[in-house]
């Protein structure tokens, strides 16, 4: 794990010294090395930290170049099977002379070898890669299926600027916000790809590369032109039809034999490393499977971490230690007390380098500074939910939709204006008459997910959350698969993924997720959805699973996921802090804002009206983040 930043330039190449202090803001991301190349006569220059896991001598170095000189790489994450794609290179006679044994040598040789488009289609990893023809003179940029690690491209300053966060270029560059970015934050809680918070800086797509020259470096992009330049090396869209269309065909027991295989296959493959690892254990059905898994390809002890809380309704760390001595691993825990979490809350802003929303940023964070006490390489049980039907709103939005769906849109149309002209009098109808003005299932389900249906109440220029959404292919039918293939393409890349890389890489620990291998992803979108669902509750195959390693009493129960008990937060510990952010110097950083109808919804939350704690927490982080970086 890694991270690197870049500029392509027709002007003058950037110094050693500039490059070295932008590559200063991520070292967080690799503080074990750091490396530079400079082709002035190319116009490229890119700085790389390194995290060393794999191959820790001075051989994993990177920038590094390819055996022949052509291609000058920067990569963060991990190629999973590299050892076996490097043993294929060399049983075919493709294999340079090996200085080492890291991936990112495996990766230059690939390239070299088969080309950009064939090699990424055969990686099997978390990547983000940046690669500089010297023969072509263009520069490839690339990013992992399921979006696992983060890559920014953004113009500025006559320059074309990429990077692994943001930080590089919010302390060295001047910036706007982008107003459509932030009505998309206070939806979501964050701010879904394309999109970034900076005005003319975006995210690649996962599964999606791009090459640029020098010409195209100094033709600034809107949103509209940045995805023109993009394109598609793995489809999700592609992936869910795919699967639609040649179901699995077998048994109950059939599957589970399978998925047990996919992914044992998948934590093992993720257990690869030179330094200590262990996997986060919340006691749920993810992290327990992992766990177990992990336990079954070790003969060593396995060492698990989790976080508690005080507040009985959020903590989860008694099943976790449960979980932990039945599977004989070693555990540690630790409790995020309320007085913890506001010590935390400065230093959010810069964890995440973007405004970011979900409340479980806290105890994430906590976390990995707690596995990083210990271990280096840490796995976690995150995208199971996504996967596997895990979340209740995919039962409970399809039942509610059943009863608003049918009124005819003539009568839901005035019942939905009326609620919503006073919304202030009462958040819950105000929420309702969104609801009933979703145009179809997906807008509802958008309404019912999000922080707050129609964001332009609180921000001028905000549209309602179903005009922010991914458009989800009308060849995929059912309710299940639609909602789904929501989350895969916006929640789970940029909001849960993010949080993981961000809060992990922040302590410098590597974080890997078994569940995003991208051969389980395809398989479980083959699955037909009662073997993921059953009597009202998901993830049943991966219940059935855990039967084989774990008694059910200890873990067959409602889930609560990682939750923070921000509304009792704010209206205690943490409302001297919130209401500081709410003043009015800290709400001119931000002019767009309806600082009338915000104060108002900070009034309604502190009476104990409504709990409008998450709404409002995205607006806290926004001013937070605005006030760390824009002060």
């Amino acid at each position: 794990m890694c991270g690197f930043v870049g500029l392509l330039s027709r002007g003058d190449a950037p110094s050693t010294e500039q490059l070295a202090s932008m590559s200063q803001s991520i070292q967080h991301r690799g503080p074990d090395d750091e490396g530079f190349y400079v082709d002035e006569a190319g116009g490229v220059a890119m700085a790389h930290r390194r995290l060393s896991i794999l191959d820790l001598s001075e051989h994993g170095h990177q920038p590094m170049h390819s055996a022949s000189g052509r291609y000058v790489l920067v990569y963060n994450g991990e190629i999973y099977n590299h050892p076996e794609l490097r043993m294929e290179l060399e049983r075919t006679g493709q294999a340079p002379e090996f200085r080492g044994n890291s991936d990112t040598e495996t990766l230059l040789a690939l390239i070299e070898s088969r080309g950009i488009e064939s090699t990424l289609k055969c990686l099997n990893g978390m990547f983000a890669i940046a690669v500089w023809d010297r023969q072509e003179r263009r520069l490839l940029l690339a990013r992992d299926r399921m979006g696992e690690k983060p890559l920014y491209v953004g113009w500025l300053n006559n320059c074309m600027v990429f990077a692994s966060e943001l930080k590089p270029l919010l302390s060295h560059y001047s910036f706007e916000l982008e107003p459509q970015s932030v009505g998309r934050f206070l939806s979501f809680g964050y701010i879904p790809a394309p999109w970034s918070i900076l005005k003319g800086v975006f995210k690649l797509p996962p599964g999606c590369f791009q090459w640029y020259s020098i010409d195209d470096a100094m033709q600034k992009r809107d949103i509209n032109g940045f995805v023109a330049d993009v394109k598609r090396y793995w489809s999700l869209e592609e992936t869910a039809l795919a699967g639609r269309r040649q179901p699995f065909t077998g048994s109950m027991n059939d599957a589970l034999d399978q998925l047990d295989g996919l992914l044992g296959d998948a934590v093992e493959k993720r257990m690869l490393s030179d330094v200590s690892l262990g996997v986060c254990l919340s006691g749920g059905i993810d992290s327990s499977l992992v766990a177990a898994l992990m336990r079954s390809h070790t003969n060593g002890k396995v060492k698990t971490f989790s976080i508690g809380f005080r507040e009985d309704a959020f903590n989860e760390a008694h099943h976790a230690r449960a979980a932990a001595r039945h599977l004989g691993c070693e555990h540690t825990e630790a409790i995020l007390e309320p007085g913890a979490a506001l010590d935390l809350i400065p230093e959010m802003a810069s964890v995440y380098d973007e405004p970011f929303a979900d409340v479980s940023q806290l105890p994430t964070y906590l976390l990995s500074r707690l596995l990083k006490e210990h271990v280096k390489v840490a796995l976690s049980g995150d995208g199971a939910d996504e996967l596997f039907l895990g979340y209740t709103r995919y039962f409970v939005a399809p039942r509610l939709w059943h009863g608003y769906g049918r009124l005819p849109r003539r009568l839901r149309r005035p019942a939905a204006s009326m609620l919503i002209r006073g919304w202030m009098r009462n958040y819950r109808f105000w929420n309702l008459g969104q609801r009933l003005s979703a145009p179809d299932f997906e807008g509802f389900f958008g309404a019912f997910v999000s922080l707050c249906p129609n964001a332009g109440v609180l921000y001028h220029g905000a549209d309602p959350v179903w005009n922010y959404q991914d458009v989800v292919p009308g060849s995929l039918k059912g309710q299940d698969a639609r909602m789904m293939y929501l989350d895969q393409m916006g929640y789970l890349p940029d909001d849960i993924l993010a949080k993981v890389d961000r809060a992990s890489m922040a302590v410098s620990l590597e974080m890997r997720t078994p569940f995003m291998d991208h051969g389980l992803v395809e398989w479980a979108w083959s699955l037909p959805d009662d073997y993921k669902r059953e009597k009202g509750r998901g993830k049943w195959l991966l219940r059935m699973l855990l039967e084989r390693y774990l008694p059910k009493q200890l873990f067959d129960r409602p889930k609560q996921g990682f939750g923070v008990p921000i509304g009792v937060w704010l209206r205690g510990p943490l409302k001297p802090w919130a209401e500081e952010l709410l003043s009015e110097p800290n709400m001119q950083r931000c002019p767009r804002l309806k600082r009338e109808a915000v104060f108002e919804l900070w009034q309604y939350h502190q009476r104990g009206q409504f709990d409008a704690g998450h709404t409002l927490w995205a607006l806290l982080t926004l001013l937070a983040w605005l006030k760390y970086w824009k002060p």
